[in-house]
Formats: structure tokens, sequence, C-alpha cells
């Protein structure tokens, strides 16, 4: 993956259906260009879907910065972690915590439930919840 790749996989963050000339004039390079590199994208696996956001921003967005149980790994969390509805992603890290969650919500009480649903998972320790409170940039 080069500068370019790089470019238009945020670009795509921004808005997946931004059309591809806009794409190419954002990067720099020619619209077949950039059509050819979103498909070999695709090919390689570095994009592996589209996904929508209904009705435009959810109310609520949090991240829950979780510690994991003594001797639990992420690989065996994780699982639960993808079934819990408002889940958008999830990221194994480094340092104080073991993985991170975004998710969206309604409601706070959406959120709530969310978090009490994520406390409830065996091998999950502790979780700390951090309330999105202005977007800046999607």
């Amino acid at each position: 993956m080069d500068d370019f790749d790089a470019q238009l996989l945020t670009q795509l963050r921004r808005d997946a259906r931004a059309p591809i000339v806009a794409l190419a004039n954002a990067i720099g390079l020619s619209r077949s260009a950039t059509q050819a590199r979103i498909a070999r994208l695709i090919e390689q696996g570095q994009i592996t879907g589209f996904t929508i956001v209904e009705g435009g921003k959810a109310a609520q967005t949090a991240h829950f910065f979780i510690k994991l149980s003594a001797g639990f790994k992420c690989t065996q969390v994780v699982p639960k972690l993808k079934k819990a509805v408002g889940v958008l992603s999830i990221h194994s890290i480094a340092g104080a915590f073991d993985i991170v969650v975004k998710a969206e919500a309604q409601t706070m009480e959406g959120i709530e439930a969310l978090r009490a649903s994520i406390v409830e998972i065996i091998g999950i320790a502790d979780v700390t919840t951090m309330m999105v409170l202005e977007r800046h940039l999607n």
C-alpha cells in the first residue's frame, strides 16, 4: 500500500459514496487509476465491505475501554463483542486497556444498556466509558 492508497482509504472512510471523480481529484490521480486502485484494494482485502448509517448520525456515540480478566485473551472476548447491537468497531490495543470498542445508540439509555451487556461478558474485568461530545471528523 502506498500513499495514494492510504489517501484513498481516508477519503472512503469520510464518504464511501463519493463519486470516483471526486475521489480521484482528492488524491490527485485519474478516474481510471482511482477505480483500479479501489478494485485492487477490494481484491487484496484492504476494503472488505461498505456500510450505512441509518437516518444520519446516531444520537449518542461512546468508546468503551476494556480490561480483560487475568488469563483471558482478546480472541476469547471479541466474538461476543461482535454480537452486541450498536458496536461499530473493535480494536485490540496496547497500554492500560486491552480492547477499545466504538458504539452508537439512539439514546443514552441505549448506550447504558450496551455497556451493561458488555460488563456481563465473561473475561471482561473492567469497562471505562467515554462519551463523544462533539464530532470534528468522522
